[in-house]
């Protein structure tokens, strides 16, 4: 049996494939996305004298810029998201009582601060949170 030969036309098929599929996910994965996660919320380093937290909302539905490959990061990968949130630092700027409410903005400025960077672009839901400390 003799050995066949690649057909110059197949191989020229075969290199404008490559080119393209590279080109497409040069393309796709150099674009900025919006993007919205839904992250429960878990509180931790609660004030002094406090023993628990009740949070209004346990869900958060925060929005991110992304651009391609940081979708495969890890706070967004994962099946159960969690954000994590410090009671004490974002209580720290209010007066002491023992009922929080945070707007949207608010919250934002703080997980922006201490979570996720300038990525977290709003929070969409909830419009209001409030802490009540026990």
């Amino acid at each position: 049996m003799p050995k066949q030969k690649l057909k110059l036309p197949s191989l020229a098929f075969f290199v404008c494939l490559v080119i393209a599929v590279v080109a497409w996910v040069v393309v796709t994965f150099s674009k900025d996305y919006r993007v919205t996660y839904n992250f429960k919320v878990q509180c931790y380093n609660l004030p002094q004298g406090k023993k628990s937290v009740t949070v209004s909302d346990t869900v958060f539905s925060l929005t991110f810029n992304q651009k391609g490959l940081n979708y495969l990061r890890k706070p967004f990968n994962k099946k159960d998201k969690v954000v994590y949130v410090s009671v004490s630092d974002l209580i720290k700027p209010k007066k002491k009582v023992t009922v929080y409410t945070f707007t949207n903005k608010e919250m934002r400025e703080f997980l922006s601060r201490y979570n996720f960077g300038s990525e977290l672009v709003a929070v969409e839901e909830p419009e209001v949170v409030t802490f009540y400390l026990h």
